[in-house]
């Protein structure tokens, strides 16, 4: 009887040096906290910089249409931060007011030079078009992963899904709009092209297609 008692004994020692090395294996609570509010400090960072653009931007487009989207998406931008300043506050940590490097296309110097001194404004609009779309899908991509972290760790962290996954709603709306309308934008700018460069090649013309309006 005293052998059964014995390794009964050994066995719940076993199960406790098992139970406490896990324990130690998994992050402290302040650690996660600390590193997700770092995360959700990159989200803000990211909608700081995209917001200033896209003030930026309603400057430079021509369209109504795109305009007016993006007055809406500008809106929808802040409601972006004041969700991410809320999760960021409720974590303990201060919500960052610094802009993120958004991940815009770095041409090399010497094509960069030659886009600079031949494509037309609304050459310039359109490829501004598809920063405006490459930006968006990047924003996606940071919210996708971040309620994947978020579901991953679980616990007090999943009230995070909601706000973020509107947050990545409205991004992938926005991605889908340019989409959508980036062929009537083209069948609105495409002719202005035509007739820049065209004036351009003229023998006669001395702007260059930059100067052409």
């Amino acid at each position: 009887m005293g052998e059964i008692v014995d390794k009964v004994k050994d066995k719940v020692n076993e199960v406790k040096d098992v139970v406490v090395d896990t324990a130690k294996s998994l992050p402290n609570i302040d650690i996660l906290t600390k590193k997700f509010a770092l995360e959700l400090n990159g989200a803000l960072a990211m909608e700081n910089a995209g917001i200033e653009r896209l003030q930026t931007r309603i400057q430079e487009v021509s369209i109504p249409e795109a305009k007016q989207r993006m007055q809406q998406h500008i809106e929808e931008g802040l409601a972006h931060q004041k969700r991410l300043q809320q999760l960021i506050s409720g974590l303990g940590g201060e919500p960052t007011l610094d802009k993120l490097g958004l991940p815009l296309p770095l041409y090399p110097q010497t094509m960069a030079e030659v886009m600079k001194n031949t494509l037309t404004k609304q050459e310039w609009e359109l490829k501004r078009s598809e920063e405006d779309l490459i930006l968006e899908n990047a924003e996606i991509s940071c919210y996708f992963m971040l309620i994947q972290k978020v579901q991953m760790v679980g616990g007090m962290f999943l009230v995070a899904v909601e706000p973020l996954s509107l947050n990545m709603k409205d991004e992938q709306n926005m991605a889908d709009w340019i989409r959508t309308h980036s062929p009537g934008m083209m069948a609105q700018l495409w002719p202005k092209i035509l007739s820049a460069v065209a004036t351009a090649s003229s023998p006669t013309s001395s702007p260059t297609p930059t100067q052409s309006q």
